[in-house]
């Protein structure tokens, strides 16, 4: 019987071991399985917040491509602004030429020309564009009356419109910086005097 006892208590150990084997096995899967549920989720977690991440920087690079876009936008009307104005300056330059040869029906062209560069600058205020269209048009009078002293006149202008004090009254009405008269209040009394 020594025999049967041996199988038993070796079948009995064997039984044990064997359970305490599946113990351990399906201990390890379970702890296996937590891990990579916990892991799976943090991983989830930081899916969230890297997308969330994508999105902001997706809205800030928006805002940056926007502002650029609108300085690029404003840097664009203050140069046809400049443009306009020198081809004003230029036609105006023309114009006093003109007269100082007596040749008042070219002058007249030459004041017309200015005034569609004024048509032609868009951005132009309605206040700068009303103002300098009514000493064009005072010029364009005295020129059909073939009145000299309109000289006084077209120099009177086109020195405020290089001194930029049109141009700055413009900026000041849309809030763009830097196209004023560069030497600030003393180009605003020289307009005043000029007429």
């Amino acid at each position: 019987m020594s025999n049967l006892e041996e199988r038993g208590g070796l079948s009995k150990t064997m039984r044990n071991v064997a359970i305490v084997g599946v113990v351990v096995f399906a201990a390890l899967v379970a702890g296996f399985g937590v891990g990579y549920y916990f892991r799976d989720k943090k991983v989830q977690e930081l899916e969230q917040i890297m997308a969330g991440q994508k999105e902001q920087v997706s809205a800030m690079e928006r805002k940056v491509w926007e502002a650029q876009k609108t300085q690029l936008e404003r840097a664009l009307a203050r140069a046809k602004l400049n443009i306009g104005f020198e081809e004003m300056v230029g036609s105006l330059a023309e114009a006093q030429a003109e007269v100082e040869q007596r040749n008042f029906g070219r002058a007249i062209q030459k004041i017309a020309a200015a005034k569609g560069a004024l048509s032609a600058a868009g951005d132009t205020p309605a206040a700068v564009r009303e103002a300098v269209g009514a000493k064009l048009d005072g010029i364009k009078a005295g020129l059909e009356k073939l009145d000299v002293k309109v000289r006084d006149q077209i120099s009177s202008l086109a020195k405020d419109l290089e001194a930029g004090v049109l141009a700055g009254a413009s900026a000041k009405e849309k809030g763009t910086p830097g196209t004023g008269p560069p030497n600030g209040g003393a180009a605003a009394g020289q307009e005043k005097e000029g007429g």
